[in-house]
């Protein structure tokens, strides 16, 4: 009997010659094709984050021109060093790109959950110069109602009203009070999901969105999105799937220039996807350094795995029509 034949089945059926309907590749062949695989998959993450950060990152398509061209830009957030664990491509990527952009950040604790909340509230000044906030409008509370503790859901009408005073009182001196919408105050924080899950960063994250979805004068608020626990741990493997709902505005951006009103732009209801650079990457782990209660083996891992720190998707609060 020739090799890649088959004895007749009964019935007298004809022999089959399973070489010419299966004609698998020589072994060699398919270590071949599965390392050109293997490099593929390997190299894709970091072609896409060399794009996004220095190629394409500027274009309205990716990064709306509500968020470029903000006068004021708002980040909330729930303890301190959340700043520079979760937000900073999307504060370094906002304020590099517009030196007239202001930034600031409301920490709504000190993070006295271990009874060192003085320290921690005087690191996060070292934190907001690193990432170029405001220190006048780098503030962290310290609330008896709103206390670092991860088995308690905070007051959502008091965050509400809080977030609210200092979006008036960061506001003033702009003489814009009858028109904060689009260009004028930006407010990034947590989605549902608080991103880490913790209890404290979905109370914030559920009375902002309130507020953003149901107060009419409410400046636009964007929300960091959260991803199950094996994609935040991936380094930059997770970027292809990230970039997946934007690959026809990435390709946009490549093959043609956009700019703030084209009908090729958007107002971030289809998401934003902002990378860090090398440089702004550092920025990060500089303004985390300067949490030295915080520095531990295992957050300094983080730094190098979470893909927060290298890249961030928004989604923009959409307000309740009635």
């Amino acid at each position: 009997m020739k090799s890649g034949q088959m004895r007749p089945e009964i019935g007298g059926l004809a022999w089959v010659n399973w070489k010419s309907i299966l004609p698998y590749p020589p072994p060699r062949k398919i270590r071949r094709l599965l390392l050109r695989l293997i490099l593929v998959i390997a190299i894709t993450p970091f072609v896409l984050q060399i794009l996004l950060a220095y190629v394409v990152g500027s274009d309205f398509r990716l990064l709306p021109a509500e968020l470029q061209q903000a006068k004021n830009l708002l980040i909330v957030t729930a303890h301190p060093d959340d700043e520079c664990l979760f937000f900073a491509p999307s504060i370094l990527g906002v304020l590099d790109r517009n030196p007239d952009t202001v930034g600031g950040l409301l920490v709504m604790s000190t993070g006295n959950n271990e009874g060192i909340g003085d320290t921690r509230k005087a690191e996060l000044q070292g934190s907001c110069a690193a990432l170029g906030v405001e220190e006048t409008r780098c503030v962290a509370l310290d609330w008896p109602e709103i206390q670092d503790n991860p088995r308690v859901w905070w007051d959502e009408s008091l965050i509400e009203s809080i977030v609210k005073e200092y979006v008036q009182k960061w506001h003033v001196d702009v003489v814009l009070l009858l028109i904060w919408g689009p260009g004028c105050f930006k407010i990034i924080t947590f989605d549902e999901g608080g991103v880490s899950g913790h209890v404290n960063h979905r109370a914030v994250s559920a009375a902002i969105r309130n507020y953003a979805s149901t107060d009419a004068h409410a400046p636009a608020t964007y929300m960091l999105s959260t991803t199950m626990l094996i994609r935040k741990y991936t380094f930059l493997l997770d970027l292809p799937l990230t970039s997946g709902p934007f690959s026809w505005r990435i390709l946009q951006a490549l093959f043609s220039q956009g700019r703030a009103g084209d009908p090729g732009s958007h107002d971030g209801d289809g998401g934003v996807l902002v990378a860090n650079t090398w440089g702004r990457y550092l920025a990060s782990r500089q303004a985390f350094a300067k949490h030295a209660s915080q520095y531990s083996w295992d957050r300094n891992l983080y730094m190098i795995l979470s893909r927060y720190v290298w890249f961030n998707n928004l989604r923009r609060v959409r307000k309740q029509t009635t």
